[in-house]
């Protein structure tokens, strides 16, 4: 299209022989084996941050909030924690006792606490996938989780017990299961022994 690339260090990048080509896709190799390195030592940096026991970042799940915390970073940045909201803590210990105990799905909570008047974070009724994800969130129990890296019990941070936590994840993963499963799909409908 008759642009020219140039690099400051290289000079012209070139398009028009089969050499320049290969240098090219050397140049491009080499960069994407440093963007692979920088990968890991990000992930592996936060998964040493979860294993501290502090947050590594992101948006607050349902039931938290974000708030200052003491430590800071290379820029003397105060880093963000994580604080149990009550009033949201409340409806997602609601959210696990009717999925585990009560034979609700998603859809269902969803449906239920939209009826109710309570709505998400945003303002706007709940959606099942909300749901879900917060059924499958291992910080409720007080954990952080990064990839394969945890934390240790985090008293401040638990909103639900262990034992609440497994019960879920029993009946999200007996629905899920074809075959035979212990677990109803549906407890609500027109069939005698749903």
């Amino acid at each position: 299209n008759g642009v020219e690339v140039w690099s400051a260090v290289e000079g012209q990048q070139r398009f028009d022989s089969h050499v320049d080509k290969l240098m090219n896709y050397i140049r491009f190799w080499q960069a994407d084996g440093e963007s692979e390195k920088t990968s890991i030592r990000t992930r592996t940096r936060l998964g040493q941050v979860v294993e501290e026991g502090h947050f590594k970042g992101g948006n607050a799940p349902h039931g938290y909030r974000l708030v200052e915390g003491e430590r800071v970073n290379k820029r003397k940045h105060r880093l963000y924690e994580l604080e149990i909201v009550e009033e949201e803590a409340a409806v997602v210990r609601m959210i696990f006792e009717k999925y585990a105990y009560e034979g609700y799905g998603a859809q269902r909570i969803a449906t239920f606490l939209n009826k109710q008047g309570y709505r998400a974070r945003s303002g706007k009724p709940w959606h099942h996938a909300s749901i879900r994800g917060i059924i499958c969130n291992l910080t409720y129990t007080g954990v952080l989780r990064c990839s394969d890296h945890r934390s240790e019990l985090l008293p401040h941070l638990q909103i639900i017990s262990q034992e609440l936590f497994d019960a879920a994840q029993y009946v999200r993963e007996q629905r899920s299961q074809s075959g035979s499963i212990h677990v109803p799909r549906n407890t609500k409908g027109q069939s005698l022994l749903t």
